[in-house]
């Protein structure tokens, strides 16, 4: 039985083997339904043109394919598959002009129409460009899309462009480098799957826009000339097992009218910084921010926030700044571990900041950049807020950190209780509010 087994799987790679010896042929073994060789037709766009309505494959064998023009595709139910990375398709264009093209329509009047296209999908293919031609893949209104398995570098704009490709869009498992502009860019796209990507050396790594329901999970996203994630008006997504290191910019960005966003599991690491700007609703769990430039969670203006669970940690550099939060409201703070923030632990800053809960959270040498100049906890005309059970700790050999905790400006109301601070002193929980209860703290 065991012999029998072993020859059939010796037999099966075999056949692989051989089906695959030649690769300007069709590998009929995955493939069916309507398919047409490139290799057969003048050009990729004569095999493209050549498909019934109904849609089908097209093999693109492997060779090198200069492009002047963009592949277009105008059907449903077409697949544009080529030979592995041997499959080169060569954007010489200096006009700005893509690879490829999905393209459907809208009609102007009616949410959805006949004019757009479904489930078209490019695999298995290497699409390289230069500074001056436009995206690698551009798709537009077109639904249920699935990119993977490519390699997509060095165009003048993005690597993967989707616009308004409204329903589950999915771009998984793909090499996107070196792309001037970004490397994926979604406009207008909801149910989104972005998943085990490698991005590198692109602009912004993924900038999405006017989208709800993605999910970013998995990706490697490496040394951007920018951000390597960025949100502007998303709604209900999350972003969790990321690696997200040495981009230039913050790795990731949530900026205007963001709402109900997690992130969780991620690991930032240089410049590690997550900026949070006019936004609510948002998670920020279980991340590791490691050797950061800037402040590591900076947030304005933003409400219902949530940070809970994270490390941060300098690494072999011991660079790590803090969280710095300025006119939020709504806001806890728990279960957190910092160690050597260089500037502080958690900053409350702004003219009016309400309805903050920070408690829980270990801060170890807050001020290891400046002795004595900051606190582990600072509150800036806070009000109506709690700190408690959180653990400050000054261990080096002479103290460091200005205060354990300081309430400043026109706090009051707030109410700071049960805090234990090592190496401190009768002052180091400074308040300022008339009303402000401080009890029950142990300083020794």
């Amino acid at each position: 039985m065991k012999l029998r087994n072993l020859l059939m799987y010796v037999f099966f790679i075999l056949f692989l083997l051989f089906s695959c010896q030649n690769s300007n042929n069709i590998p009929s073994f995955f493939i069916s339904g309507n398919v047409v060789n490139a290799g057969d037709y003048p050009s990729i766009q004569d095999a493209v043109d050549a498909l019934p309505d109904e849609g089908g494959t097209v093999f693109i064998p492997a060779g090198m394919y200069k492009i002047s023009e963009p592949i277009i595709v105008t059907k449903s139910d077409v697949t544009l598959m080529g030979a592995g990375s041997g499959t080169l398709l060569l954007n010489i264009s200096e006009e700005g002009k893509n690879t490829i093209e999905l393209r459907g329509e809208r009609h102007p009047e009616k949410r959805r129409s006949e004019l757009e296209i479904w489930r078209v999908k490019v695999c298995n293919m290497h699409l390289k460009g230069n500074e001056k031609c436009g995206n690698g893949i551009y798709a537009h209104y077109v639904n249920e899309i699935s990119l993977r398995e490519t390699w997509i570098d060095y165009h003048g704009k993005s690597g993967i462009y989707l616009d308004y490709c409204y329903e589950n869009p999915r771009v998984s498992d793909n090499n996107i480098a070196y792309n001037k502009e970004n490397g994926i860019l979604i406009d207008g796209c909801h149910d989104i799957v972005v998943s085990a990507n490698q991005l590198e050396e692109n602009g912004i790594g993924i900038y999405a826009k006017d989208i709800f329901n993605a999910t970013i999970t998995g990706n490697n996203i490496d040394d951007h000339t920018k951000h390597c994630i960025q949100f502007v008006n998303a709604l209900g997504s999350i972003i969790t097992g990321n690696m997200l290191e040495n981009c230039q910019e913050a790795s990731v960005v949530l900026d205007e009218n963001c709402d109900g966003i997690v992130l969780t599991g991620n690991i930032l690491r240089q410049p590690g910084e997550l900026r949070i700007i006019n936004a609510k609703g948002v998670t920020i769990t279980g991340n590791a921010f490691d050797m950061s430039n800037r402040n590591s969670i900076e947030t304005e203006g933003s409400n219902f926030i949530t940070i809970s669970g994270n490390i941060f940690s300098g690494g072999p550099d011991d660079r790590i700044y803090g969280i710095v939060m300025k006119d939020v409201n709504d806001v806890s703070i728990s279960g957190n571990t910092m160690v050597k923030p260089l500037e502080g632990g958690i900053y409350i800053l702004g003219s009016e900041n309400k309805y903050i809960n920070i408690t829980g959270n270990t801060i170890k040498n807050p001020s290891g950049k400046s002795p004595n100049k900051f606190s582990g906890i600072f509150l800036q005309n806070t009000s109506h807020s709690i700190i408690s059970y959180n653990i400050i700790i000054d261990d080096r050999g002479t103290k460091i950190m200005k205060s354990a905790i300081e309430e400043t400006g026109n706090s009051d109301y707030n109410i700071i209780t049960y805090n234990r601070v090592n190496k401190g002193g009768l002052n180091d929980i400074v308040i300022s509010g008339k009303n402000t209860r401080k009890e029950g703290n142990f300083v020794h």
